[in-house]
Order: structure tokens, then C-alpha cells, then sequence
């Protein structure tokens, strides 16, 4: 070998063990974990469980969307007067029953923004199809149901009226305990206890005992 060569092939071999004590070695992943994650499913409650909920409760439906609803009865005298000004073409009784869905979002609620309006979207697409559900089960059973159109704030079978009733409405958190009507300044926006903004509200009206609007609700729910 001549002498060029051999400068040059021991500064190779210099090289390499610089290489290998200042290296941070690498941890090498086993081939069985190089698989897809596997993602838990939340139970879906079977009907016989739902049918146990009473004033409130909490269930994911198909995975898409998570709700906490609450059926009531109205005794606030000066609230069923109100809500009949606006379901014009509800029966004249001495009490009405409320379905209040609420939706948990990914998205805060009291301010736009193209995801929230997207999320929005949905949510009401998805209230207004299980809304029609329950009425399509209520009236087969002699019951009258409407619902408030969060499109417009109006019931969506309804006479036309002049008032609305919206999710910011003065009396809409009044139909839940955990519901707060909040001041941000430039409006107001409903708030929950435990989600804050991050949800939206619909409500549903009918003159059907709570066990049976129960019922109608899981069927619309769970019979897809």
C-alpha cells in the first residue's frame, strides 16, 4: 500500500470510531407494534338500559355525537304560558312535557369560526331528523309534538308566530337546572355547567306523559 494510501485509510478508520462514540443509538421499534392503533368504542346503551332514564341522562349515538338530555314536566305557570304563545297549535292542558337535547361540541359555541359552523351544521341536521322521528311516533299514539326549528327559532310544524325561541332566549335555560344564559360582551350565549360554550341546545314540546316521550326518543335513537 503506498503511503497516500495509507494516511487516507487510517483517517477512514478515525472517522468511523468518531461516529460510533459520539452516535446516540437508536431504539428499534418490534414489528408487532407497527400495526394500526386499535380505538375503543364506547358501549352503546341497549334500549332496555336507556328505557331506565328518567329526568336526565347522557348517551353517544353511533359514535357521532355526544347528548345530554332532560324530560320534564313544566310547572312554572308563567314558562307554559310562554312556550304555548309560541306552539300555537299545542293542546290547551294544564301541563306540557320539554325534551331538551343538548349536544356536546368539539367547538366553542359563542364565537364563529368555520369549524363551529361546520360542527353546527351537522348537529342541527342530525336534531332535526331525530325530532322528526319522535313526532312520527308520538302522533301514531294520539300525542301532539313540535319542535323549535334552530334555523329560525320557530316550531317547525307550527302556525306561524311572531315570537321566537332561541338557545340565547331569556327562558330557554330555564327548562335545566345546569343551563345559564352568559354575557360576552357583544350578546349572549347559553352556557352549560359542565361544557361551558362548547354546546348546542334544541328543544322539543309535546303533550305526552314523560315515560312515553322517553320511548319515542330512544326508538328514534336506536331503532336505525
Amino acid at each position: 500500500m503506498s503511503f497516500l494510501g495509507s494516511i487516507t485509510q487510517r483517517g477512514l478508520n478515525a472517522l468511523s470510531s468518531l461516529r460510533m462514540l459520539y452516535s446516540v443509538p437508536q431504539q428499534t421499534t418490534p414489528l408487532s407494534t407497527l400495526t394500526s392503533p386499535v380505538v375503543q368504542q364506547e358501549e352503546v346503551p341497549s334500549k332496555a338500559e336507556s328505557s331506565s332514564l328518567k329526568q336526565s341522562s347522557s348517551v353517544r349515538i353511533s359514535g357521532a355525537f355526544k347528548k345530554d338530555i332532560v324530560i320534564r314536566d313544566i310547572i312554572d305557570n308563567d314558562l307554559l304560558e310562554r312556550l304555548s304563545s309560541i306552539f300555537k297549535d299545542c293542546p290547551q292542558v294544564d301541563t306540557l312535557t320539554p325534551l331538551v337535547v343538548m349536544y356536546h361540541t368539539e367547538y366553542n359555541m359563542s364565537v364563529w369560526s368555520y369549524d363551529s359552523h361546520l360542527e353546527r351544521e351537522k348537529i342541527v341536521s342530525n336534531f332535526i331528523q331525530m325530532s322528526l322521528k319522535v313526532i312520527e311516533s308520538l302522533e301514531s299514539s294520539g300525542f301532539w309534538c313540535d319542535f323549535i326549528d334552530p334555523t329560525s327559532g320557530m316550531p317547525y310544524h307550527g302556525s306561524y308566530s311572531n315570537e321566537t325561541f332561541t338557545e340565547c332566549d331569556e327562558d330557554f335555560h330555564r327548562l335545566d337546572d345546569c343551563l345559564s344564559l352568559e354575557d360576552i360582551g357583544c350578546c349572549r350565549a347559553l352556557m352549560h355547567c359542565d361544557w361551558g360554550f362548547n354546546i348546542f341546545a334544541g328543544l322539543l314540546l309535546t303533550d305526552a306523559p314523560k315515560d312515553v316521550l322517553m320511548q319515542a326518543y330512544n326508538s328514534a335513537n336506536f331503532s336505525s
